[in-house]
């Protein structure tokens, strides 16, 4: 059995991305490790996440009554994290106090360099019944997989989470969720596909301003050793565990099909050489609404991004927001990922 130090994950999930193009690897863009990450940088960081739903908290209860008993901790509202912050003007389903509108993150092609292969996290839009237990029922939908509305978004999104998997409890206590899951999320699969499912259930929870960090339980019991893989996670993950998982510019918000006002705000993470990346906002006949040039925050490494597009629309429209960064080898162009949405007036 290996046994892989939870602090490693990164460094782990690097060796096993790379595309083997050592000639080539100036072009994967300035990687560091997590233990090199300013904690302002987080995508999780509330103060740069901010283009999902308002906070109001839900008033209504869980309408699932076939999925499994919750402890009181799960049942309280306050044991669960709080709506995902931000500004409620940059998410039109905030406007409808019986949805909340929440982001799933799965697994999709595209945002790779000649150094760093595919798949890669992706933010998706979902529109959930408001309820109290807002992160559970979000996990809910996360093992429910990508809808058939997200594949016609998103050729080849997919999901490492086993769907047998049951989302038994969520637990929050002073900035961390305990994930209580049942055992069919350890089954089947490799190291890759086992670094991905942790990390989706990570990038799901977090995005919830209450929530810094996770640590997991299977069937109940405190998970130290994760799977036949033997992945130490003996102590509470975040984001940074798992940088290696995102797309060279990764596009958080606003997230894949989701509705949004203009002007358009746009953060994330990106690790670019010297923090620069391209991006363009055309419509689905190709008329550009906007374009140019971004910076993150950090230049030799990962850092955050947020950036606000000045456009505007007099009716919905159908749009793609494209991100890439030009190689610093040659100038072609590289780590391209799109974005479908529809901007608002």
């Amino acid at each position: 059995m290996r046994r892989i130090p939870f602090p490693l994950l990164l460094g782990a999930v690097l060796s096993l991305v790379l595309s083997g193009c050592a000639s080539d690897v100036i072009d994967a863009g300035p990687l560091t490790s997590a233990d090199d990450q300013n904690a302002s940088t987080d995508v999780g960081d509330p103060a740069t996440d901010t283009t999902e739903p308002d906070a109001t908290e839900p008033e209504t209860t869980d309408p699932d009554a076939t999925e499994p008993e919750t402890t009181d901790a799960d049942s309280d509202a306050s044991d669960e994290p709080d709506d995902p912050s931000g500004d409620a003007d940059q998410d039109h389903a905030a406007d409808d106090p019986s949805v909340t509108p929440v982001r799933l993150y799965f697994m999709a092609p595209g945002g790779g360099t000649p150094g760093r292969a595919d798949p890669f996290l992706v933010s998706v839009h979902r529109e959930i019944p408001t309820t109290p237990g807002i992160a559970l029922a979000t996990l809910r939908e996360l093992i429910d997989g990508p809808s058939p509305a997200d594949e016609a978004l998103i050729d080849g999104i997919s999901t490492a989470v086993p769907d047998e998997t049951l989302v038994l409890g969520v637990d929050l206590v002073d900035g961390l969720a305990t994930v209580d899951l049942s055992r069919e999320f350890e089954s089947g699969g490799g190291s890759l596909s086992m670094f991905s499912r942790l990390a989706q259930i990570i990038y799901t929870v977090t995005q919830f301003p209450t929530v810094d960090e996770v640590q997991f339980a299977l069937d109940g019991q405190p998970v130290t050793v994760f799977s036949n893989e033997g992945l130490v996670i003996d102590e509470p993950g975040s984001r940074s565990h798992f940088v290696d998982l995102l797309p060279t510019v990764f596009v958080d918000t606003p997230a894949a099909g989701a509705e949004v006002d203009t002007p358009l705000r746009m953060t994330g993470m990106a690790a670019v050489f010297e923090a620069t990346f391209l991006y363009r906002l055309e419509t689905a006949d190709g008329t550009v609404l906007a374009e140019g040039f971004a910076m993150s925050d950090n230049g030799v490494g990962w850092g955050a991004f947020d950036v606000t597009l000045e456009v505007d629309v007099d009716a919905p429209t159908e749009a793609v927001l494209t991100v890439w960064e030009q190689s610093a080898k040659d100038g072609s162009i590289q780590a391209r990922r799109e974005t479908p949405l529809t901007l608002l007036p």
